[in-house]
């Protein structure tokens, strides 16, 4: 899986549910973008920005999470439909793609927490006065 391209990942992980997962990392780094040009303007900016990145990050793990949960679920019907037995490796390769896009999910929301959690210390920290 670490040889793999984003885009093999991105396809063997079903376009259906990487697409969303790629268009809410995309608005989180455009979200980022705008507040680090506001931090480094010295501009404000409002907090509804902040927030929205915590919550499309929450997204992005819900999101990745269900499209796993469904994909485990088609798996596990087409297994039981199935009259022969199939190898132990290709069950393991079905699971490993049926993880991506829990792990795309979960990796975009901890990106996003990790920079939630930076800026809104450092902007406590720049508008705070001690005593």
């Amino acid at each position: 899986m670490l040889t793999s391209t984003f885009f093999e990942l991105h396809y063997e992980g079903g376009i259906i549910f990487m697409t969303p997962l790629s268009i809410l990392l995309l608005a989180n780094i455009l979200i980022v973008g705008y507040i680090l040009s506001s931090l480094l303007k010295k501009r404000q900016y409002h907090q509804n920005w902040l927030e929205a990145i915590k919550q499309i990050g929450g997204l992005a793990a819900v999101w990745g999470v269900f499209g796993t949960i469904l994909g485990l679920f088609q798996a596990f019907d087409a297994l039981e439909a199935m009259k022969e037995m199939i190898s132990f490796q290709m069950l393991m390769g079905g699971l490993k793609v049926a993880v991506i896009t829990a792990l795309y999910g979960l990796s975009i929301f901890c990106v996003s927490m990790l920079v939630y959690i930076i800026v809104k210390l450092t902007t406590y920290n720049s508008t705070s006065q001690l005593p």
